[in-house]
């Protein structure tokens, strides 16, 4: 007989600890999300105001300054080639991102690192939660990220800092320690302070090996950010998954290259600061621009963006009242989405919308990091985060009704219940291909194989995938079973059926709710009862579905439905 000896039950020991530190820590999380928050805004503002020709130009110099001819010139053609292929914004706010989680590092990492080259027994304390910090999967930073913070960019912040500051740490402790053993020896002869041993002998010397852990720790920062669109940080990361979820490899590949420039700007620049200049080189320098030329000069650079983003923060009037809304990459979710994003602006708001997965969604509005969202599946799809974050929002009801869930087929299979897929499992490759894994619909599929015992395999994906793989299978003739929902083009474009559910795994009809955060009402009542009023049918959403998949961008799907439907936009905006 085999004994098993019992679980130990640390899922549980840390969500309640997770549940003490948001109890109990609430004015450090704001405090930190006071400072965050600003710093990321600011670092956009500066590169997002001014013409993107004008901050090439600049960061360009910059880098020439940092640097060579030649980087300066693959960074002026980079930045430009970024703003040719339509991704400036994003581009900016990516490296607003990487700026502050960098900044933060620095900040935190090289006093780190000093007090761990000047004690061993800190060194011996570092070294264990060092090595924790740099093999913990990155996408596990972003849980404890989201319930602290929420979605946005903070959390993603915060997530790239830690991932991302163990370099500036080790490689500060490292550099120090390796200052040779005979000029600490000629300070100390000299008669120098600690102070003065630290400042004027071993940080000096240690700046190759301090600069190149910095290095490190950006381009740490740049991957990390990325990922952290899942949790709505946004920027480029946004791109790409997008580009994920709904396979458009052009698109991805774009947003893909956008972030190459900008690691290998940042790369070379860091690089090259790093390195030791040769004393022929230091005078060429000085002589060319004099000893304080490269500073000034760096400084009225900087400064030429800095004045257009104060300038810009300064204009009174630069857009209306800010509403943002959250909201999950499933197409039914993108079309309506997008939809009320036109109508409030038609009404003067200024819309941000923030891609996250559907935990963050509801947690989102939940803290109030978003306003709304029009993207609440009930009562089956998203009953979990319904039961947990009911009392924390507000349900303004339907905005969608005579939504379903379930397995679909195409026609042409022979199955007309779920139980029927047992008969043939081998024809379906045993697989049910499903979508991402946070979504209700998944869940209720682990449970309808269980309830009737398929022994079939569900597979993960996302919506694109899904139907990639169905119109694959489709075209084939071969018989295939996904996940699927009503509203969704596919049903428009092919001729699918349900399986019959007798016994209601998948519940009966659904409908999507509209769902604001506690405050909204009363800090804007007038987009609260536009929220309020929205409220369409299936074909309308599956007019602008399909529109979208067959390759419109979704901002003009839906600013032609708005505009083909005047009497359905008056009843929400009256």
């Amino acid at each position: 007989m085999v004994m098993h000896l019992p679980k130990i039950p640390l899922n549980n020991w840390v969500d309640m600890a997770v549940e003490w530190l948001q109890t109990n820590l609430k004015p450090l999380f704001a405090l930190i999300t006071a400072i965050i928050e600003p710093t990321v805004q600011f670092f956009q503002t500066i590169f997002d105001t001014a013409p993107p020709l004008v901050v090439a130009l600049v960061i360009a110099f910059l880098a020439f300054l940092a640097s060579r001819l030649s980087i300066a010139l693959f960074t002026f053609l980079g930045l430009l080639l970024i703003d040719n292929l339509g991704y400036w914004s994003e581009s900016a706010e990516t490296i607003a991102l990487v700026l502050t989680a960098t900044i933060i590092s620095i900040v935190i990492g090289i006093p780190m690192g000093i007090w761990s080259a000047r004690s061993q027994r800190v060194q011996n304390v570092l070294n264990p939660i060092l090595d924790f910090m740099q093999t913990m999967p990155a996408f596990v930073y972003l849980i404890p990220a989201v319930f602290f913070f929420s979605l946005g960019s903070v959390p993603g912040v915060i997530a790239s800092v830690i991932f991302s500051m163990p370099p500036t740490i080790r490689l500060t402790n490292l550099g120090i320690r390796q200052v040779a053993e005979d000029l600490i020896e000629a300070a100390d002869a000299f008669g120098s302070s600690p102070r003065q041993k630290l400042i004027k002998v071993q940080l000096p010397l240690a700046r190759p090996t301090i600069l190149a852990g910095v290095n490190q720790t950006i381009m740490l920062s740049l991957s990390m950010v990325v990922i952290s669109s899942m949790i709505g940080a946004g920027g480029l990361g946004a791109i790409v998954l997008q580009s994920i979820s709904r396979l458009e490899v052009g698109k991805g590949f774009e947003g893909g290259v956008a972030i190459v420039i900008i690691a290998i700007i940042l790369d070379r620049i860091t690089q090259n600061m790093g390195k030791q200049k040769s004393a022929t080189r230091v005078s060429q320098n000085q002589n060319f621009l004099g000893r304080w030329g490269k500073p000034i000069t760096a400084l009225v650079a900087v400064a030429v963006l800095v004045s257009f983003g104060l300038y810009k923060q300064a204009v009174p009037g630069s857009g209306g009242k800010k509403i943002t809304l959250a909201y999950v990459n499933w197409e039914s979710e993108v079309a309506s989405t997008n939809v009320i994003k036109k109508v409030l602006e038609n009404e003067g708001y200024k819309v941000e919308l923030k891609l996250v997965e559907a935990g963050p969604m509801w947690s989102g509005v939940a803290a109030g990091n978003a306003d709304a969202m029009v993207a609440a599946w009930l009562p089956l799809t998203h009953k979990d985060f319904y039961k947990q974050y009911k009392d924390q929002i507000d349900n303004l009801g339907p905005n969608l009704k005579g939504t379903r869930i379930g397995l679909a087929v195409p026609k042409y299979v022979k199955a007309n219940t779920i139980d029927d897929l047992k008969k043939d499992k081998s024809q379906f490759d045993n697989e049910i291909i499903g979508i991402d894994s946070g979504a209700g619909i998944m869940q209720a599929t682990e449970k309808a194989l269980k309830s009737y015992d398929l022994g079939m395999k569900l597979v993960e994906g996302s919506d694109a995938a899904m139907t990639a793989t169905l119109q694959k299978a489709i075209n084939a003739k071969k018989p295939i079973v996904v996940t699927g929902w009503v509203p969704h083009w596919m049903f428009k474009q092919y001729d699918l059926k349900f399986l019959k559910d007798p016994k209601k795994v998948y519940g009966g009809t659904e409908q999507i709710n509209t769902m604001a955060s506690k405050d909204l009402k009363g800090k804007d009542p007038k987009a609260h009862k536009i929220l309020d009023q929205f409220h369409w049918a299936v074909g309308d959403m599956q007019q602008v579905m399909l529109k979208i998949h067959k390759g419109q961008k979704p901002e003009k799907a839906a600013a032609e439905w708005v505009k083909e439907n005047p009497e359905k936009v008056k009843q929400w905006t009256k």
